[in-house]
């Protein structure tokens, strides 16, 4: 059952407004996330609503605005379907919160429109961190507004490394020697072995990746060295050697024991009690899961984030041979503005009031999200955040999906050849060339296979 938190906000001066016989303008926006730690991206343009209309009194215009939002906790396709339909019968909001990788899907639709032209009237939007920018550019135009970033980190435990007989500067330099390429994906093989003979970790427990379909794959198809789209075509492209690469390195992970085969599938819940409570040795995830390991998980009952200071490092993904280059990756949301809207450039100053430092740091700092402005960093309560400044970073090292209409389709048929590697049904050669038929049989001239 899909589960949503609505609110409404008309300002004071809107409810006076309203005595006087001024326009009211109604604005709606559609926002989703985990519960508690991402309601900011709605309430944050209900606040934002309230400042715009104090601007809209003293300018003196005839009319204010008034910001109906929801708050999805609902899954992610639940989400999309009510979009879907909600674009399709031509009822939907002026603004919708989404990821990035939906633009091009939305963009192709006609469902959403390209900002560019408005976006240059509000000088706000000139903070926004340049590379986000590209996150929401489809075949030449921005069709978003940045809302919130992040990274994909690889998180280590540090008391099952100092079992193994790394000392403290060892284990405080590993983000470094990653950084740098000293400390590379056949590393993580070697030390995940060790961890497992010598009982520090059970067999399969020394890496977890996430347990379904999703974004963190392509971290290491980049750092194979692979190419998603090409960006002024909009197509999309896969190279056979870069995911060749890829394949063989998920298979040796299982292979030498250093992850279990029957990893995919796991529930979530059981993934993150599991690696919180110490039982993974290396792990890729989000940054926005050391808040879901504070306030959720094992970490909640032993300390916070006193406790994840204490047990877990970050660093970057590595690189896959000495010297390379380590990655990560980031799936931006953005808030959009739907073609349906009556009110497209209202709907962007509200956002241009939104993009400010005190939104965007108040998000960040209950999300463990990402700031997307330059001078929300600058802040007093974000340059004391640890974490935030901790991983700041790694967004020099970050890789995007592709935004593509035909995603979808092209992500289902990679995942399948990596459920078909890690459980050892196909080798890596093969997995590539049943991939290569399916996108070919079902995409056509849309991909352009190298």
């Amino acid at each position: 059952m899909r589960k949503a938190i609505r609110l409404a906000i008309v300002a004071a001066a809107s409810v006076l407004s309203l005595a006087l016989g001024q326009q009211v303008i109604t604005l709606q926006a559609w926002t989703i996330g985990p519960e508690d730690a991402s309601r900011t991206r709605a309430t944050n343009l209900v606040a934002a609503a309230e400042e715009l209309n104090r601007a809209l009194e003293a300018q003196g215009a005839a009319y204010r605005v008034r910001v109906e939002t929801s708050f999805e906790t609902t899954s992610w396709d639940n989400y999309h379907r009510r979009l879907l339909l909600a674009f399709q019968s031509g009822q939907a909001p002026d603004i919708v919160q989404t990821t990035h990788v939906d633009i091009g899907a939305y963009a192709e639709g006609g469902y959403i429109v390209p900002l560019d032209e408005y976006l240059r009237r509000y000088p706000s939007f000139a903070e926004v961190i340049p590379e986000l920018w590209k996150a929401v550019t489809y075949r030449g135009k921005r069709y978003g507004v940045p809302q919130d970033t992040e990274a994909r980190p690889l998180y280590f435990n540090k008391t099952l490394l100092a079992k193994l007989g790394w000392s403290r500067t060892q284990i405080e330099g590993l983000p470094q020697a990653i950084r740098e390429g000293r400390f590379t994906w056949e590393d993580l093989i070697r030390v995940g072995q060790e961890a497992v003979q010598k009982g520090v970790v059970r067999p399969g427990y020394a890496y977890w990746h996430r347990p379904v379909n999703g974004p963190d794959f392509y971290q290491f198809y980049y750092a194979c060295g692979g190419v998603l789209q090409d960006p002024q075509s909009g197509k999309l492209v896969l190279e056979r050697e870069a995911l060749g690469c890829m394949y063989g390195l998920l298979a040796r992970l299982v292979q030498t024991g250093v992850m279990t085969k029957s990893l995919l599938g796991t529930t979530w819940d059981n993934w993150h009690n599991a690696v919180s409570s110490g039982q993974v040795l290396f792990a890729s995830a989000g940054t926005w899961t050391w808040a879901q390991w504070a306030t959720q998980y094992y970490a909640k009952d032993h300390g916070g984030y006193d406790y994840l200071w204490r047990t877990f490092g970050f660093a970057l993904q590595p690189a896959v041979k000495p010297g390379g280059r380590p990655v990560t990756l980031s799936q931006p949301q953005a808030y959009l503005v739907t073609a349906a809207s009556r009110n497209k450039d209202l709907a962007v100053r509200l956002l241009s009031v939104v993009t400010q430092p005190k939104y965007d740091a108040k998000h960040a700092l209950g999300s463990a999200h990402l700031p997307i402005l330059r001078t929300t960093y600058v802040l007093p309560e974000v340059r004391q955040d640890r974490f935030l400044q901790s991983v700041r970073y790694m967004l020099d090292y970050t890789t995007y999906q592709a935004m593509s209409p035909d995603w979808g389709v092209y992500a289902d048929a990679v995942f399948r050849g990596i459920s078909a590697v890690e459980s050892g049904q196909l080798a890596p050669e093969a997995a590539v060339e049943l991939v290569a038929r399916d996108l070919t049989a079902k995409l056509g001239n849309k991909v352009d296979i190298r």
